[in-house]
């Protein structure tokens, strides 16, 4: 019998960390809303083929989507799931700082109020995410150490967005965008230089992503390496 845990890191209405335990072993699932009704589902490595079956009877009312390490999933549940991509992941360990030029003016955010700013940049960097979304959905991180949010201002006027959120050892980098009439200017290397030399200079060395295609031209100039490969998921509704 599967036992459904919630409550094991930090439930909110609209983030949600949810574990699964069998025969005392613990199966990790995270949980993030996605921008229709739903949520994003990334499951630890050690879920097998029966214990994601019973996860996914759990699931099906979220209209989730599912990462996991696990291929051809979708050949073998053909009622439960659809292929969508092959994510990569990528990771670097640096130890000292990057150089970095004065284009870009580095803003931590620490309350609300800026978190609604970050919210409204990445709006209209990432054109199909809501604003009030996005602030509602991170905004139990403020004054967590596990996240920090990042604004880049050129002068006294934003230009891009990052988040840092950290665990396992790791530091993974997200949200990095610049907006539109800062793109193609050098601005979005900078700003991700800046975002690892916060975490550097506060003995935070280890870094995991995910990158698109433009991302990804960063990242490989700054050292990433292919770390792992998981595989997502579109779980079909009943």
């Amino acid at each position: 019998m599967l036992k459904y845990m919630e409550n094991i890191y930090e439930i909110k209405q609209i983030r949600k960390n949810v574990c699964y335990i069998k025969n005392d072993v613990m199966y990790g699932k995270w949980a993030f809303p996605t921008a229709k009704p739903g949520w994003t589902v990334t499951y630890a490595d050690k879920v097998n083929k029966k214990i994601l079956k019973e996860i996914l009877i759990e699931t099906q009312n979220y209209k989730t989507n599912l990462s996991t390490p696990q291929r051809n999933l979708h050949e073998k549940y053909p009622d439960n799931l659809d292929f969508i991509k092959e994510v990569i992941v990528y990771d670097l360990e640096k130890k000292t700082p990057f150089e970095t030029s004065e284009k870009l003016t580095l803003k931590t955010i620490s309350t609300k109020e800026d978190l609604m700013h970050w919210s409204i940049i990445a709006s209209k960097i990432y054109n199909e995410c809501d604003a009030d979304f996005l602030y509602e959905s991170f905004k139990m991180d403020i004054g967590k150490k596990h996240a920090t949010y990042f604004i880049f201002y050129k002068g006294n006027k934003p230009a891009g967005i990052s988040q840092v959120i950290r665990g396992a050892g790791y530091s993974a980098v997200y949200w990095v965008g610049v907006l539109d009439e800062y793109r193609k200017q050098g601005y979005g290397t900078e700003l991700v230089k800046q975002s690892l030399n916060y975490e550097i200079n506060h003995k935070r060395n280890k870094f995991m992503l995910t990158a698109s295609e433009l991302g990804l031209i960063i990242y490989k100039k700054l050292g990433f390496k292919p770390m792992d490969v998981y595989y997502q998921y579109s779980i079909k509704g009943k």
